[in-house]
């Protein structure tokens, strides 16, 4: 768990350098669609909604960084299963409780 809220943490310090040198607080989270308040939480690194994150790292021109990272992610695993069989099903349990 503490990886995720490093990255919180990361994201939210990302933001708030980039928002900084272009506009205040109030003209992007109008830009982004949520309050201020939210934006305010999303750069102390505090969890929202994912696709208020998404679309913050967009205007600031940040998000296409991410998104070649999560393809080249996806590439290598290329060789692993899409899914792995529940081990329930394997040994002929049902979870019919």
């Amino acid at each position: 768990m503490h990886a995720v809220v490093e990255l919180h943490e990361l994201l939210g310090e990302l933001i708030k350098r980039h928002r900084a040198q272009r506009m205040d607080q109030r003209e992007l989270a109008a830009r982004i669609g949520c309050s201020q308040r939210t934006l305010t939480r999303i750069e102390q690194g505090h969890p929202v909604n994912s696709e208020t994150l998404f679309t913050a790292l967009a205007v600031l021109g940040q998000l296409d960084a991410f998104i070649e990272l999560a393809d080249e992610k996806v590439r290598a695993a290329g060789h692993l299963p899409e899914r792995k069989r529940s081990q329930l099903h394997d040994r002929g349990l049902d979870n019919d409780f």
